[in-house]
């Protein structure tokens, strides 16, 4: 048998079982035979030390076969501070966080197959909409194939892959932690590791000399809209409903939020998709954490901030970009008839952006235009029956949300729902103001998922709690 007690240690102990030697003999050679002939064809030094980087990954990947949580950890540092590698024509798919999930999805299925023989998911109502989700995304990209007008082009194979991407990848991560997340040490692992980088950005941002040291270690993408909602509302959720925390814990969670909401607000006021649905986010922990019968008084708060900092709803709809409120609706004006042609599977992944010439808008031809609105794009890639599988998704997940509420004990595990429910509804708001949370090729792009990878995440660890505290009533009170 190949292996002794120290390797045991370190690596699953099904590869040390009988039926599987054979396995990992051909494996190794194979591995062996295939890296002789890689680095032998190989001129280009870059494409060497890509190569190499990836024998490193490939051993990291055996090690993660023994805590495949960790590795979706590994996933928050790298959406984080994780440089995108400089190969020309491929840096959109190279996404440290997205490649991250691609390997943790094989090696999570590779344990699945070798220790129950099958593909198994927990048991939550949330799983079915997920799962939809993915199979009407390979519909939508094998229907993107099809050309609806003569006069229009279908988007390039790489636009409409990187659309596969954008949703497959999200539902991936969302159902890793699903079913990794066994205990909510893991959990608790997660959000502090967040809110400690997320506080790290946020002093970066306070002065220009911490701007100047701190905020080039963070990568393009990571501080999107996403961002901001979600530390807003794990931040605010266990600085004020977990009992479980220390004073000294407690001011320094309020710290960032309190720095958070300054840099979003004051600092870049300009752009509404940073600073609106996180807000909107706080309110919601707020709103469900709090009693009912203090409701009147935060709603009054809530009104007259927004009156004060919102202005007028021009200001608010444009999203601190280019679109006025005017042009932004016309552009979904334009993209919903464009919609119409095929209003039950829509025109496929990526591919309205190249119908939009065609079409007029505010007198002008000829000019390529995105909605910036999540629901819109969704419709117009993936029809009515994507639209009603991603709302029944954020319906399932609400209310699982609400239903934990009632079982989960105090401390983390019921300050990590209503962040979660909190979080929930910042993301849905935010797809008014852009495509966020399920990023649009010719917008975003697959850069911004960075940020809304954390999201799916995070909306994953509410699966996983059901399954906790559900489940195993037993271990629920040690959370």
């Amino acid at each position: 048998m190949i292996g002794n007690r120290n390797t045991e240690k370190l690596l699953p102990s099904w590869l040390f079982l009988p039926e599987y030697q054979k396995l990992v003999r051909v494996s190794i050679i194979a591995a062996v035979l295939l890296i002789s002939f890689l680095i032998a064809v190989m001129p280009d030094v870059r494409l060497g030390i890509g190569f190499l980087g990836l024998m490193i990954a490939a051993v990291g990947a055996i090690l993660l076969l023994r805590r495949l949580p960790l590795g979706l950890i590994v996933i928050i540092i790298a959406a984080m501070i994780a440089p995108t590698p400089d190969v020309s024509g491929s840096s959109g798919y190279l996404v440290p966080p997205i490649i991250l999930v691609i390997l943790l999805l094989g090696l999570w299925l590779i344990n699945m197959l070798a220790h129950y023989r099958r593909i198994k998911f927990v048991r939550s109502r949330t799983i079915f909409p997920a799962l939809a989700l993915v199979i009407i995304t390979i519909i939508a990209f094998l229907n993107g194939r099809i050309l609806y007008t003569s006069f229009a082009h279908i988007a390039p194979l790489q636009a409409q892959i990187g659309g596969v991407v954008v949703f497959l990848v999200s539902m991936g991560v969302f159902l890793l932690t699903a079913n990794l997340i066994e205990d909510v040490v893991w959990l608790r692992r997660m959000v502090w590791i967040f809110i400690a980088m997320g506080g790290f950005y946020i002093l970066g941002r306070i002065t220009p000399v911490t701007e100047r040291f701190i905020r080039p270690i963070f990568q393009y993408g990571a501080d999107a809209s996403m961002f901001w909602i979600w530390l807003v509302a794990m931040t605010s959720s266990q600085a004020l409903f977990n009992s479980q925390l220390t004073r000294r814990q407690r001011l320094a969670l309020l710290g960032v939020l309190a720095g958070t909401i300054f840099v979003s607000v004051v600092q870049v006021y300009s752009w509404k998709s940073g600073w609106l649905p996180a807000l909107v986010a706080l309110f919601a922990v707020i709103w469900i954490g709090v009693p009912r019968i203090r409701m009147v008084g935060i709603g009054l708060v809530t009104l007259v901030a927004a009156l004060y900092f919102l202005g007028s709803a021009s200001q608010l709809f444009t999203g601190g970009e280019d679109y006025s409120i005017l042009t932004r609706s016309a552009a979904w004006m334009v993209v919903l008839e464009i919609a119409r042609i095929n209003p039950i599977l829509g025109l496929g992944l990526s591919n309205y952006f190249w119908y939009t010439p065609l079409f007029p808008i505010l007198g002008y031809r000829g000019i390529h235009f995105s909605s910036h609105n999540n629901y819109i794009d969704i419709l117009a890639q993936m029809g009515i029956i994507g639209l009603g599988i991603f709302l029944w998704l954020a319906y399932e997940l609400g209310r699982l949300g609400w239903e934990l509420l009632k079982i989960v004990p105090l401390g983390f595990p019921r300050a990590y729902v209503i962040g979660v429910l909190g979080g929930l509804v910042g993301m849905l708001f935010s797809g008014m103001l852009g495509d966020w949370f399920l990023p649009f090729v010719y917008n975003v792009g697959l850069h911004g998922m960075r940020a809304s990878l954390l999201g799916w995440l995070f909306l994953g660890g509410l699966v996983a709690l059901e399954e906790i505290y559900r489940n195993k009533p037993a271990q629920a009170q040690g959370g």
